[in-house]
C-alpha cells in the first residue's frame, strides 16, 4: 500500500449530489491510494485518518460499493472463510485522471506561442498568432 499523503477531491466527486461527505472523502482516499487500480486500505486505517469508527467505514465502503464507484474482491485465506484481504477497485478511475489532448509536450507549445509561431497539429492550425498593432491607439489604455 502506498503511502498516504493526503487526498484531493477531484472536481467530479466534489460536484457529485449522490455521495455525502463522507462518502466523498473516503472515495477521494481511494483514488489516491490505488495503485495498479486497486487499494488494499483496511477499515481500521481509515477509521483512524478520519476519526470515525470502523463501523461507520463499513457503511461507507458499502454504500459506494451499491453506488457503483468501487467494486470489491475479498481474497479468503486457504482452505477457510477467513478474509486475508480486501481488494477495493475504483470503478470511476478516470475522476482523477485527465487525458493529454495535444501529443506534443507542453513546453515546446508555450516557447511556439511566446515566439508568435504557428503550431501544426492533425492537418489543423491550433494556434495563429499574426496579429497587426500598427493603428492601434496605445494612449487609449491610460486614464488622462
Amino acid at each position: 500500500m502506498k503511502e498516504f499523503k493526503g487526498i484531493w477531491l477531484p472536481k467530479e466527486v466534489i460536484k457529485n449530489t449522490n455521495l455525502n461527505d463522507k462518502e466523498k472523502m473516503i472515495y477521494a482516499m481511494i483514488l489516491s491510494l490505488s495503485k495498479n487500480q486497486e487499494c488494499t486500505v483496511t477499515n481500521a486505517y481509515i477509521s483512524k485518518i478520519f476519526n470515525i469508527t470502523t463501523i461507520q467505514v463499513s457503511r461507507v465502503i458499502n454504500s459506494l460499493k451499491k453506488k457503483g464507484f468501487i467494486k470489491v474482491n475479498l481474497i479468503y485465506k486457504q482452505n477457510s472463510k477467513e478474509i486475508q484481504k480486501r481488494v477495493i477497485i475504483p470503478i470511476n478511475i478516470d475522476a482523477n485522471t485527465y487525458k493529454q489532448i495535444s501529443s506534443r509536450p507542453v513546453n515546446i507549445d508555450v516557447k511556439d506561442i511566446l515566439n508568435n509561431n504557428k503550431i501544426y497539429d492533425n492537418k489543423k492550425w491550433k494556434y495563429k498568432s499574426e496579429r497587426d498593432y500598427s493603428n492601434f491607439n496605445w494612449n487609449s489604455l491610460y486614464a488622462n
